[in-house]
């Protein structure tokens, strides 16, 4: 006798609890576009990695503590990104597209932009600060 591999599964979605029933993982395709996420132990998604419909992934983090920061890495029609958003306006970008341009913008409290740092796919670089009325500073 062969010690043969269990057949796969095939469903449109998995839910894995942990010891108290609780679920903790799911696993789904059901809205046709494939999707991880873990649950933290209150029910709230932790994190999540996915794909959209044109197949571009994003991995999204979130923060157990209220009103802190979460990230994202995805991409998209204009390239890679990574961002960190803080609720009320600050935020943090790292960009490369598909151009080759790369650059980092930050946002403040407010959520006004006040620095962008790019690098443009010819290798021109500007860093441009903004001051409190939106006006690029000398």
């Amino acid at each position: 006798m062969t010690d043969l591999p269990p057949p796969p599964i095939t469903s449109q979605e998995i839910r894995i609890v942990d010891a108290q029933g609780k679920p903790r993982i799911l696993i789904s395709a059901k809205d046709g576009t494939p999707t991880i996420v873990l649950l933290r132990a209150d029910g709230e998604t932790g994190a999540s990695v996915a794909l959209d419909v044109d197949g571009r992934p994003a991995v999204k983090l979130s923060n157990p503590v209220a009103g802190g920061p979460v990230a994202a890495l995805e991409i998209d029609d204009k390239g890679a990104h990574v961002k960190f958003d803080r609720k009320g306006g600050a935020s943090a970008y790292l960009f490369l597209n598909n151009l080759g341009g790369s650059g980092v913008v930050l946002i403040d409290p407010a959520g006004k932009r006040r620095l962008d740092a790019i690098v443009a796919p010819d290798g021109k670089t500007t860093i441009e600060r903004v001051g409190d009325d939106g006006k690029a500073l000398p």
